[in-house]
């Protein structure tokens, strides 16, 4: 292709994905700040039993991280079995985004745990 052509069009596609890149952002603040009014007006109990079922999401996560973990040293010891490197690279990426979720869950957690202790200190 011509470079005026190419140029003008790289230029669109950037415009167009940028607010996308944006509002993706603006989103996910949107639904944590919805998911916190979500849990206003729960008992110390209600707190205490969404933490204890995040823990064990946590555990269920961390038990498929190392099992992936496991996978992915198989594979960088037997390197044959995956020439391209192409399942090995997928189970990092699939480990690192349970990496992500399991800390967010952490976070969770803890904001139970705060909020039943504000709870318990208000009663």
């Amino acid at each position: 292709m011509n470079k005026k052509i190419l140029f003008p069009l790289f230029l669109m596609g950037m415009l167009l994905g940028l607010p996308q890149f944006v509002l993706a952002a603006e989103n996910s603040q949107e639904q944590s700040s919805a998911w916190k009014a979500e849990t206003q007006g729960w008992s110390i109990q209600d707190h205490m039993t969404a933490a204890k079922a995040k823990e064990g999401e946590v555990q269920d996560l961390q038990s498929r991280v190392q099992q992936l973990e496991a996978r992915i040293a198989h594979y960088e010891k037997k390197p044959h079995f995956d020439p391209k490197g192409m399942q090995r690279n997928s189970m990092k990426l699939i480990a690192s985004t349970l990496k992500g979720d399991s800390e967010i869950l952490n976070q969770r957690i803890a904001w139970h745990n705060r909020q039943s202790d504000q709870a318990s200190l208000r009663e």
